[in-house]
């Protein structure tokens, strides 16, 4: 049977002054990434600089002290878990603004903790700080960003959210590398400006939210209704109280929320009840691990150690071609963002898995090959390559998705906790990845990229056999797709494409 899908260009004018203001909206929520992928780029080469070292350990090699260096890299992920308890209070009680100020100003308190310190321990304090208030802001931005955006480009402007990483990560790169010409043992000021440009992003978030509106999802799930149709009309319809997306829409979420409302889906306990909802908690889990352990963790995150295994040996080689790195992944993110309708989110995710599995092979017999015999240059420069492409192939698969399908796949009354329980995952395999993968890379050198050779391959099973399609679903209709006997047959049903208006005929 034919799944119908909506077409939603008829009637909208998407340069009209509501939609820029939208467009302006999910400009600020795309911030909320820069903040994740500044953070993670910085801290792991900022440990490399004799400056750090000397200030918090007294010797010029921070990471080599193995048990500080993975416990303050760590700390970030822990202060994330313990804040996604608290998470679902702030984004469905304070709204998807409010857990957006909410976890600004904690980072910038955080950031502050760390400048004005040379004790490791109130260093520590400070990223616990600093993750607990980034997992308020990645949990709620990338869920208003799909909830404040049009149809029509709802799947883009999700996929582009998460693409902020890059954006955090190219001028972390650059600031780096910069910082790495002047650093030396005395020298603060090389590694507390990075830390301390942090807080600007968060700035951005913290100013800008007073300028946007809030989710009208959010407000129809606190009886709020005619700020709901408000917001529709003005933003999505026009400002036309006739205009037919208007109405299809406040029908769509009366019906989702009455629904959600019978089957009590507002509770944590929601995310385990039923099979419909195991089911979607189970790709929960799979989006989570698969992301973090498909080895962009130690491509993109620790490349003053990963690009030593090639032979680029100096600081600054390492922090030049960490920039490169960075520019890559976010061109490919953005043309990811691009296809995500055009491809369809399942396809993009297997196929990509697939690819880069490849690669991590050819990376894995380039190490070797390089690593028994140095003088082989030539094969280490190849290796180095493939895991560029490594890179190129993750960005523009799994980062543009890695927000977008967790959101869609939640129904909404879940979808603060379901993205709470998502990131608290994420954060998890953080923690296994910092603070313990860094002994495994430390102890086995190269050959530990061999996990990443069998992992992404049991990966590319788990999402043949059960990752299902969204697109061109809206967001309250995706509960066709679990509540059917089989999802993924049903995800990947042919399409029948119909207007908004005649949508709205059949109702009438």
């Amino acid at each position: 049977m034919a799944v119908e899908v909506i077409n939603w260009k008829s009637n909208t004018d998407f340069y009209s002054k509501g939609m820029w203001q939208i467009y302006f909206a999910c400009f600020i929520a795309f911030f909320n990434s820069a903040i994740n992928g500044y953070d993670l780029s910085i801290f792991n080469n900022l440990a490399a600089f004799q400056s750090f070292g000397q200030t918090f350990v007294g010797a010029p090699d921070f990471q080599k002290n193995s048990d500080k260096y993975a416990l303050t890299g760590a700390i970030l992920q822990v202060g994330s878990i313990v804040g996604c308890f608290f998470v679902g209070f702030t984004s469905d009680y304070l709204g998807r603004r409010g857990a957006m100020i909410t976890g600004s100003l904690l980072i910038i308190a955080g950031v502050i903790l760390e400048l004005s310190t040379t004790n490791l321990d109130i260093f520590i304090l400070g990223r616990f700080v600093i993750g607990f208030g980034v997992v308020q802001v990645t949990t709620s931005a990338p869920t208003y960003t799909v909830e404040v955006a049009h149809p029509q480009f709802r799947s883009q402007a999700g996929a582009i959210y998460n693409t902020g990483w890059n954006v955090g990560a190219i001028p972390a790169s650059i600031i780096l590398l910069a910082m790495s010409y002047i650093d030396s043992q005395t020298n603060k000021f090389s590694w507390q400006l990075p830390v301390g440009v942090q807080a600007v992003f968060s700035g951005i978030v913290l100013i800008g939210c007073f300028f946007i509106p809030e989710s009208p999802r959010w407000l129809m799930s606190k009886g709020r209704e005619e700020e709901a149709r408000k917001f529709l009309v003005h933003y999505h319809g026009n400002d036309k109280e006739d205009h037919p997306i208007v109405e299809f829409t406040m029908n769509e979420m009366r019906d989702a929320l009455a629904d959600e409302a019978r089957s009590n889906s507002a509770s944590y306990t929601a995310l385990f009840t039923g099979r419909a909802m195991l089911y979607r908690s189970g790709l929960i889990l799979a989006i989570a691990f698969f992301s973090q352990y498909a080895g962009s963790w130690l491509a993109s995150g620790f490349t003053t150690i990963t690009n030593k295994q090639f032979g680029f040996n100096t600081l600054e080689q390492q922090l030049g071609l960490s920039i490169g790195t960075a520019i890559l992944g976010f061109i490919f993110s953005q043309l990811g963002s691009a296809y995500v309708d055009k491809l369809g989110r399942r396809a993009m995710l297997l196929y990509g898995t697939i690819a880069y599995t490849v690669c991590w092979v050819v990376v894995l017999i380039c190490l070797q090959v390089y690593n028994n015999d140095l003088s082989q240059t030539g094969v280490g420069i190849f290796g180095w390559v493939v895991e560029q492409i490594f890179s190129m192939i993750y960005s523009f698969t799994w980062t543009p998705l890695n927000a977008l399908y967790p959101v869609e796949i939640l129904p909404f009354s879940a979808r603060a906790k379901g993205m709470a329980m998502c990131q608290l995952l994420i954060n998890a395999s953080g923690i296994i990845q910092t603070y313990v993968f860094v002994y495994g890379v430390n102890a086995f050198d190269w050959k530990f990229d061999a996990f990443y050779c069998v992992f992404n391959a049991f990966a590319a099973v788990v999402i043949y056999f059960t990752f299902v399609e969204t697109k061109g679903y809206t967001l309250e209709r995706i509960d066709e797709i679990f509540n059917d006997p089989n999802p993924v047959k049903k995800s990947l049903a042919d399409r029948t494409v119909v207007t908004v208006d005649q949508k709205m005929a059949e109702k009438a």
